[in-house]
């Protein structure tokens, strides 16, 4: 045992292992491109000078004391350790990262709902029986599902409704048998008829794949860019079909190192295009309903830019990078706070105290923070603004040096939260910038305006059919004043100017 333990500590065996894990590691951090060659070739030249000096330092003659050697040993074999385990961290890293980026598909759950008092347990069971959908809202997920459908049970009819109050009556008065409803309309249902989900039960769910959307490339490092920022509160996988609860444009200049995040209301009542053939004006959050590149679009028309990415994240899971990033302080605001004066406030979840000044948040305290908007008088004006302010404090903490450390942790819990369509090689260029200069980034931010008092019934329109909801719903109009100032701060930012928000 002894002969055994003597050669695999032998000085030459552990200089080959100390070498192979010093090729391993660099080839990995060679790959993943993130550290500029002025740091990666002096850092592995001293890697091999002192792999090399322990292979000597061991071997010399004049001094060969037992406790001396035993150190050399244990110092190998810590470094041998130490390389490899960096080597698969950023074999790891790497492996996260094209996991985020590149984009995807959306799913879209549509579901085929009967009344529960039928007797209908699955889709054979509604062969030959009449279904209906809102074809003037959805008629292309409507028509794959029938597509779907008749694959299982052959061919079926699907009556044309032109509202949902029309197929909510027409399945309660059996001239349906089933409804075919997109998942996310299907929750506001007890808005039109109260009570309506509890009549009713769901026998087959329909996942509808929406198409990525394809980057409009630009040269990260060298010229300033457009980023659609979306995010939803929604679990679940990054792909599933939700509306957005956040729409943030972020114009970067790399140049200059300044970000400018537009904050836009998500019930901003615009023009809505792209979606189904439907067009005029709806909640921005609706856009969704359409896709990515019906928000982008959206945006893209009344903002009077291009989008060259986006990024999609949800805001729930999305809350562990700041737990990767020991935690995030956030300098809040004092806002006008129902019942009391001293802009203090507890968050309905978590039932936090916050007071204005600065905050410091961990994981679920930013959640709860980010998700108020009832203790405050201007309600989900102020809910916008706060996330705003979270997602500005985790940019300008990402763009700091003490980043390098946690890169790992933030990777991971942006896993199953996080997708842009941008590539891993333009992150990886980015972050490679970064390293290479350890510029200070400034970021400023500017909310979109509007009067969020307004309710409507009536909203976007397809053909001469007009969508309604007959309770009414609000909706935030636009302040061109604000658009207009959001505009002139973009351009500037493009034009490599430096911008100070007034209103910051």
């Amino acid at each position: 045992m002894k002969t055994f333990m003597k050669k695999i500590l032998s000085r030459r065996l552990l200089f080959i292992l100390s070498l192979v894990a010093t090729i391993f590691f660099g080839f990995v951090m060679f790959e993943l491109q993130i550290l500029p060659l002025k740091y990666y070739i002096p850092l592995m030249i001293v890697l091999l000078i002192f792999v090399v000096s322990l292979y000597f330092g061991e071997k010399d003659k004049h001094d060969r004391h037992p406790v001396r050697v035993t150190f050399l040993k244990l110092v190998n074999i810590i470094l041998a350790v130490a390389l490899v385990f960096g080597g698969l961290s950023g074999m790891k890293g790497s492996d996260l990262l094209a996991a985020i980026t590149g984009g995807g598909d959306q799913t879209v759950e549509m579901d085929v709902v009967v009344l529960k008092s039928s007797a209908f347990e699955s889709l054979k069971d509604l062969k030959g029986k009449p279904f209906g959908g809102n074809t003037a809202m959805d008629a292309i997920n409507v028509n794959k599902c029938e597509t779907i459908i008749e694959d299982e049970i052959g061919n079926i009819d699907v009556t044309q409704l032109t509202t949902y109050a029309n197929v909510i009556s027409a399945l309660e008065k059996n001239q349906i048998s089933a409804m075919i409803v997109k998942a996310v309309d299907l929750e506001s249902f007890d808005d039109i008829e109260k009570g309506f989900n509890e009549k009713i039960k769901i026998i087959k769910k329909i996942d509808i794949k929406i198409p990525s959307v394809s980057a409009n490339s630009a040269k990260v490092t060298k010229e300033p860019f457009h980023i659609l920022i979306s995010g939803t509160d929604k679990e679940g996988p990054i792909g599933t079909f939700a509306l957005s609860d956040v729409n943030m444009i972020a114009t970067i200049n790399p140049v200059t190192k300044q970000v400018f995040l537009t904050s836009i209301p998500r019930d901003y009542f615009v023009d809505i295009v792209g979606m189904d053939g439907v067009s005029g004006k709806d909640k921005l959050t609706h856009s969704a309903k359409g896709g990515m590149q019906c928000t982008i679009q959206t945006i893209e028309n009344f903002m009077g830019i291009k989008f060259n990415y986006y990024a999609k994240f949800n805001f729930t899971s999305f809350m562990n990078v700041v737990d990767a990033l020991g935690g995030i302080t956030v300098n809040v605001p004092k806002y006008r706070v129902v019942g009391r004066d001293d802009g203090v406030f507890v968050t309905k979840k978590g039932k936090y105290t916050i007071k204005p000044g600065e905050n410091h948040f961990n994981a679920k305290q930013a959640l709860s923070f980010v998700r108020e908007r009832k203790a405050f008088v201007e309600g989900d004006t102020i809910r916008g603004k706060n996330q705003m302010l979270m997602l500005k404090a985790i940019l300008k903490k990402c763009t700091s040096a003490t980043i390098i450390t946690k890169m790992d942790g933030v990777f991971e819990s942006l896993k199953d939260s996080f997708e842009t369509n941008m590539t891993s090689q333009e992150i990886k260029s980015l972050i490679n910038m970064q390293v290479d200069d350890m510029s200070s980034w400034d970021v400023q931010s500017y909310h979109l305006d509007g009067d969020p008092s307004q309710r409507t019934k009536t909203l976007a329109t397809v053909g001469d059919v007009t969508k309604v909801n007959p309770n009414g719903m609000f909706i935030t109009i636009p302040d061109q004043t604000s658009i207009d100032q959001a505009k002139q701060y973009i351009q500037s930012v493009m034009n490599g100017e430096i911008i100070k928000v007034k209103d910051e």
